[in-house]
């Protein structure tokens, strides 16, 4: 505001300005009246007198609005004044310190806290001839970079200073400067307002040292320190949580990361669930989650989490503390996984072992003590858990196998098929296999051991080789059958020529002498035609067939065909067969049989015995049965024996001696004929075997007599024999020609087709065993070149054992003669051969 001196100079000037051209217009005007000889001045001096008034008048005005300038110009001091004052007052009560200086560093203001900062009066400040930069020490700075700082483009800035006053105090000082330019732009004056912050430097050191530790300790941390929003967004993480995502910390402190995407769906629900439990009051929680980490690795981590609330109790940040704990969920879930399965393989391994049928025992190897038994073992065995000692080893007959089963296992782990003799629960012996495996049982070595009764094998086995010895025994049989079927074929044919001349010379001899020698020559041949035909019953195999049998026959036959072995052996033989005596219907081979069988068990019985040694058969009939009781004198049997006799390969004999089938063969056959078998026998007593069998069911045969009866020829026909034994098939020619007949002979099949193609033949008598083509052969060759002439051939053979004569003589129905030939009774067949032909052909040519 302008001071009163100011004014009134003002006030001067002013009235001179205005008063001055007044004067000079006024003096102008008069020079020019002067100049043009006018005489009148009134008109000046009107002009004048109005210009003097004018003046007053504005002198008045201005002396008004002076008088009211000066009156505000008071009014404004007064409040600058104080405006200064409370400004003085507001500057000298602020903490901070606030100076003027000039660019040549004399200072033009300081506060009292200046004052105080630098420790000098105000006066001493302000005076000349102090400088800004006299507070400081040398090493201080520069006045000139403090000058350069501000300028009119920027004349405001803010700086740190950190030095020592030239006192030696040590100051950090935080100076706002303002740079006071005139209107070129020069700088006038500097305003600078500054504040201690050396506390605040400190303890932001001290801050930043903390949280250097803090950081410190949370960068070597192991575990995870993370901070982050309510919506999963990240403000802090700690290395390990880096080194854990497999990420740096700006990816994840990017805004675009989100922790809830790691979460699982039904893992980010549980961890909204449980941020939404935090409150102000409860921080704090625990949470363990499954995160799907970068890389499609899931981890199980557990959290320690504690919500930053706002004032209003908003949930604002998370900071979670959280440790990997993925090794403890999966060791916890394989243990449980392991204890579950150890539980099914308990339960399985106890299902198992009740469900097997063998005893299954584990047992402490020291000790020894019983910890697990199945429920065959307890009812086998008579074992029980918690045996101990004597008691857990009482079922072994001998201890030491149990040794040798335990050294074994002990060194090998593993033990099969031990054998070894065990008690039962009914205190019999057993005979038993092992098997044995070394396990860890409760922390202790144990023997698992499975136990196979074998004793019934074992029998078995017994009775496998005894049937070994039985199917040996019928190999030789068969070998015996092949070699009597061939030794039957070749005595059969010679015999058949000595039966068949020997009878023809009976026939024609008239010198009684002759006759009488060829009549012992039949018997005897006969006989031995009896003893070969007694083989081949035995020997053949073939389906049984009913008839007519007269068990004398059967007895003597069966005598006649062990005679010279009984009579060798000593052996005394008496036979009492009634006369007459019922046939029996029935197969007369397997009765031959039954009868020799007996005959041969008796012979072998008596040889144990010394002489006297007797073998008796009694033959009787007791109405509708006929009885044969065969006896002998011989050792007897034993109750045991005589109970078990008939029991299919039982047998007493030594190996090779016998083979356990006779009894049981005999008692079959008996059976299937309806009849029954029994057995009297004392040890030292000896045995006596009682046959029954039905009769009265054989159909009326004709007698006897009537066999030996050649019937009366019904015409000469034309024979061809074809045999490869010439002796053979003269003789049957000869016989057929004395009926006569036109016989041929043909030594083989083929000289046989070839006559029958050339001339006509009304009966072929042919052997069916032959060289090259046989007697087969030759009926399919007579079936193709005159199928007629097939159904009039007779065969002769003396091998019915083959089995395929058998199928053949089944397949065609073509009748056969067995060799030796009896002269009578073969004519006979013949004649009835040629009597059905001859019937045949006339009842075919009626139709």
């Amino acid at each position: 505001m302008p001071t009163s001196s100011k004014l009134s100079r003002h006030y001067a000037l002013l009235m001179a300005a205005c008063v001055l051209p007044l004067l000079v217009l006024v003096v102008g005007i008069g020079l020019y009246q002067s100049y043009a000889q006018q005489q009148s001045f009134c008109p000046y001096a009107v002009i004048l007198v109005g210009l003097l008034v004018s003046v007053y008048a504005l002198h008045g005005v201005l002396l008004r609005e002076i008088a009211g300038i000066f009156a505000e110009n008071r009014t404004a001091l007064r409040e600058l004044a104080d405006s200064e004052q409370r400004y003085r007052n507001v500057v000298e009560a602020q903490t901070e310190y606030i100076v003027r200086f000039a660019p040549d560093g004399r200072m033009s203001f300081a506060n009292d806290a200046y004052c105080r900062l630098v420790g000098k009066t105000r006066e001493e400040l302000l005076s000349p001839d102090w400088h800004y930069f006299n507070s400081f020490s040398a090493d201080f700075g520069s006045f000139d970079e403090i000058i350069g700082r501000v300028t009119p483009v920027r004349p405001v800035c803010e700086v740190d200073e950190t030095g020592a006053l030239s006192n030696g105090r040590q100051i950090h000082i935080h100076w706002t400067d303002r740079g006071i330019f005139d209107d070129r732009g020069k700088l006038i004056e500097i305003q600078s307002i500054g504040r201690d912050v050396a506390e605040q430097k400190l303890a932001r050191q001290a801050l930043e040292a903390s949280e250097q530790r803090y950081r410190s300790v949370v960068e070597l941390q192991t575990e995870f320190v993370v901070r982050m929003s309510p919506e999963g967004h990240l403000s802090f993480v700690n290395d390990a949580y880096c080194r854990a995502c497999r990420m740096t910390r700006e990816q994840l402190l990017d805004p675009s990361w989100c922790e809830l995407d790691v979460l699982p769906p039904n893992e980010r629900r549980r961890f909204l669930d449980h941020l939404a439990r935090l409150t102000p009051q409860a921080p704090n929680a625990s949470i363990e989650l499954v995160n799907a980490m970068p890389g499609g690795v899931s981890r199980w981590l557990a959290w320690n989490d504690h919500g930053i609330f706002d004032s209003d109790g908003r949930l604002v940040e998370v900071q979670s503390v959280g440790r990997d704990i993925s090794d403890r969920v999966l060791a916890e879930q394989a243990r449980i996984e392991a204890e579950k399965l150890l539980a099914e393989r308990e339960a399985q391994f106890r299902a198992i072992a009740e469900g097997v049928p063998l005893p299954i025992t584990i047992s402490a190897i020291e000790g020894p003590e019983i910890l697990f038994v199945n429920e065959p073992a307890r009812k086998v065995l008579g074992i029980e858990v918690g045996q101990i000692g004597a008691e857990a080893t009482a079922t072994w007959e001998d201890l030491s196998r149990r040794d040798d089963l335990l050294r074994l296992l002990l060194r090998d782990g593993i033990v099969d098929a031990f054998e070894a003799g065990m008690t039962n629960m009914q205190g019999s012996r057993i005979d038993t296999l092992v098997s044995a495996r070394l396990i860890t049982q409760a922390g202790r070595s144990a023997m698992l051991a499975a136990v196979t009764d074998i004793t019934r094998q074992r029998e078995a086995e017994a009775e496998i080789a005894r049937q070994r010895e039985t199917l040996y025994q019928s190999e030789k049989l068969s070998a015996l059958g092949s070699l009597l079927a061939g030794v039957a074929h070749e005595l059969n044919n010679p015999l058949s020529v000595v039966i068949g001349y020997s009878s023809m010379l009976k026939e024609f001899s008239t010198d009684e002498a002759t006759v009488g020698r060829a009549d012992k020559i039949h018997a005897a041949a006969e006989r031995c035609s009896r003893i070969v035909r007694t083989f081949l019953a035995m020997a053949r195999k073939k389906p049984p067939t009913r008839g007519a049998v007269d068990i004398n026959e059967v007895v003597v036959a069966s005598l006649e065909l062990a005679g010279y072995s009984l009579r060798s052996a000593g052996i005394e033989i008496r036979t009492e067969l009634a006369e007459p005596l019922p046939d029996i219907w029935g197969d007369r081979d397997q009765l031959h049989q039954v009868v020799t069988n007996l005959v041969v068990n008796a012979q072998q019985a008596l040889l144990q015995v010394p002489h006297p040694r007797r073998l008796t058969i009694v033959t009787s009939g007791e109405g509708d049965a006929v009885e044969i009781v065969v006896a002998d004198n011989g050792p007897g049997m034993p109750e045991t024996v005589r109970s078990r006799a008939f029991e299919p390969f039982y047998t007493t004999k030594m190996a090779g001696e016998g083979t356990g089938v006779g009894l049981s063969v005999c008692q079959g056959i008996v059976t299937a004929h309806d009849g029954s078998i029994e057995l009297d026998s004392t040890e030292g007593g000896g045995a006596r075997f009682t046959i029954r069998l039905p009769s009265g069911r054989a159909e009326t045969v004709a007698p006897s007599e009537a066999a030996g009866k050649v019937p009366p020829a019904p015409s000469a026909a034309r024979i061809l024999v074809v045999d490869d034994d010439s002796d053979i098939a003269s003789m049957i020619a000869e016989m057929l020609r004395g009926d006569g007949h036109d016989v041929t002979i043909a030594d083989d099949a083929n000289a046989a087709l070839k006559a029958v193609r050339e001339d006509g033949t009304d009966l072929l008598i042919s052997d069916i065993r032959m060289p090259g083509l046989d007697g087969p052969g030759l009926y399919r060759a007579l079936e193709q070149l005159r199928p007629g002439l097939a159904s009039r051939l007779l065969f002769v053979t003396g091998d019915t054992l083959a089995p395929e004569i058998d199928r053949f003589i089944g397949e065609t129905g073509a009748p056969v003669i067995e060799k030796p030939l009896d002269p009578q009774t073969f004519r006979r067949l013949v004649m009835e051969r040629l009597r059905a032909m001859e019937t045949g052909a006339m009842e075919g040519a009626k139709a």
